[in-house]
C-alpha cells in the first residue's frame, strides 16, 4: 500500500500520524477523532489549554470551521496554501480557531481524503523542528500509527497570525 493510502486508512480508523509539510513536520488526527487528537496532546505533553492548528485543503473548509471578515479573507487568499496560521473565530461556540492551508500536494490530498486534521509540530517543547523523516521519529515515531516519509521544504514553523481583534497581531513571527 503507498505511503498516500497508508496515511488515509490510519487518520480514518482514528489514528495518529507524523507527515511533512511544506514548513516542518507535524503530527496529526482527523479533526472529528477526539480520542486521536487527544493522544497528540499525550504523545506532546502539551497542556490541553494550548490548542491545535486545523489544517484544511481550501478555503471552504476553512469558512466551514471558522468566521472570516473582509480583511482576513483577503489575507487568506493572497497568502494560502502558505506558512500562514489565521487565528480566527471559531464558526461554533465562542472560542477562536487557528486554520492553515499547507502548500504540500501531498498532504493536501491527504487533507481532502479524510477532511480537517488537527495538528502541530511533531517536536516536544523546547527543541527544535523536525524537517527530516529520521528526525520526527526520534521525536515521537514509536507513540505514533504511522510515519509518512517525505521533504520539508522551509524547515521553520508557520506564522500565527490573530484576526480576532481590530488590528491583526503577529503571535509567532
Amino acid at each position: 500500500m503507498n505511503k498516500l493510502k497508508t496515511a488515509i486508512k490510519t487518520l480514518k480508523s482514528g489514528g495518529v500520524i507524523i507527515f511533512p509539510t511544506e514548513t516542518v513536520f507535524g503530527i496529526g488526527a482527523c479533526l472529528d477523532k477526539p480520542r486521536a487528537i487527544n493522544r497528540i496532546f499525550k504523545i506532546k505533553k502539551r497542556p490541553k489549554n494550548k490548542p491545535l492548528q486545523i489544517l484544511v485543503a481550501n478555503l471552504k473548509q476553512a469558512q466551514e470551521l471558522g468566521k472570516f471578515c473582509k480583511k482576513t479573507l483577503a489575507f487568506a487568499i493572497k497568502n494560502w496554501p502558505g506558512p500562514y496560521t489565521l487565528i480566527v473565530p471559531a464558526q461554533k461556540g465562542k472560542k477562536t480557531i487557528g486554520l492553515r492551508i499547507p502548500d504540500h500536494q501531498t498532504i493536501l490530498r491527504l487533507i481532502r481524503k479524510v477532511g480537517p486534521i488537527a495538528a502541530t509540530s511533531t517536536n516536544l517543547s523546547g527543541l527544535p523542528p523536525a524537517l527530516t523523516t529520521k528526525q520526527a521519529r526520534e521525536y515521537v515515531g514509536d507513540k505514533v500509527d504511522f510515519v509518512m516519509p517525505g521533504r520539508t521544504r522551509q524547515g521553520k514553523a508557520s506564522k500565527v497570525i490573530d484576526f480576532t481583534k481590530e488590528n491583526q497581531t503577529t503571535l509567532r513571527p
